[in-house]
C-alpha cells in the first residue's frame, strides 16, 4: 500500500512539474518573427526620414515635370520677363542748314581782313553777314574774330571785285596775301599762293610780282 501511495504521489508531482514547465515555456517570448524584425530593420513606408540622395532625386524629378496640357498645374518654374516700355526721345534735333557749295560756314579774320572783304571773297550778302554776327556798319572787328558765313545763297550786293583781274601785282611794304586778296575783293589768298607757287609760311618781298588770278 505504501508503494502505491508513493507512486501516486510521484505521478502527481511529475504532472505538476510538467505543467509548470509547460506554463513557463508559454510565458517566454517567442522567437522574433519576420514582421517584428522588419519593423526594426526597415521603417514602415511614410514614416522614415528621406536621405540626401532621396531628396536630390525627388528635386530632379520635380524639375523635369512639364505641363502636358492636361489642365493640371505644372511644377516647372516659369521665368518672368519684363518688356521695357519704349521711352520717348527728349532731345529735339536742331534744324540743319545745308552749307552752300564752296562756301565755308565760318571764317576767322586775319591781319588786314574785314567783314566786307570776306563777303566779297565768298560772294555772300554783306548785310546778312553783318546781321548773323551781330555787327553794324560801324562795328569794330579784330584779328582772330570768327565770323559766321551766311548760307542763304544770296550774292554780294554790288560788284564783288574791287579791282579787275586777272592781272599782275607788285608787292608793297606791309603787304600780306590776305591784304592783297582784300584789295581785289573776290580773290582768296590761297588762290594767289597757288597761282604763284608759294609755300607756307608765305614770305613776300617789296617789288615782288604776283599773278592775281
Amino acid at each position: 500500500m505504501k508503494i502505491k501511495s508513493m507512486l501516486r504521489i510521484s505521478s502527481v508531482i511529475l504532472v505538476v512539474v510538467v505543467l509548470t514547465v509547460s506554463l513557463s515555456a508559454c510565458r517566454l517570448p517567442a522567437s522574433t518573427g519576420p514582421d517584428e524584425a522588419a519593423s526594426e530593420e526597415y521603417p514602415v513606408p511614410g514614416t522614415e526620414q528621406p536621405s540626401n540622395v532621396d531628396v536630390a532625386a525627388t528635386a530632379t524629378v520635380q524639375a523635369g515635370q512639364v505641363d502636358t496640357g492636361g489642365g493640371g498645374e505644372s511644377n516647372q518654374p516659369v521665368a518672368v520677363t519684363e518688356t521695357p516700355e519704349p521711352v520717348a526721345p527728349t532731345n529735339t534735333p536742331m534744324p540743319y542748314v545745308q552749307p552752300t557749295a564752296g562756301i565755308p560756314t565760318s571764317h576767322t579774320l586775319k591781319y588786314g581782313e574785314f567783314p566786307f572783304c570776306i563777303a566779297r571773297r565768298f560772294d555772300v550778302d554783306q548785310y546778312e553777314l553783318l546781321a548773323i554776327n551781330g555787327l553794324g556798319l560801324n562795328s569794330r572787328t579784330y584779328v582772330g574774330m570768327t565770323l559766321k558765313i551766311p548760307q542763304t545763297g544770296n550774292h554780294f550786293d554790288g560788284d564783288p571785285a574791287l579791282k579787275a583781274h586777272p592781272t599782275e601785282y607788285k608787292v608793297k611794304a606791309g603787304d600780306t596775301l590776305e591784304i592783297i586778296a582784300c584789295k581785289f575783293g573776290n580773290v582768296s589768298p590761297d588762290m594767289i599762293a597757288l597761282q604763284n607757287n608759294l609755300e607756307a609760311p608765305y614770305t613776300l618781298t617789296v617789288g615782288q610780282k604776283l599773278v592775281i588770278p
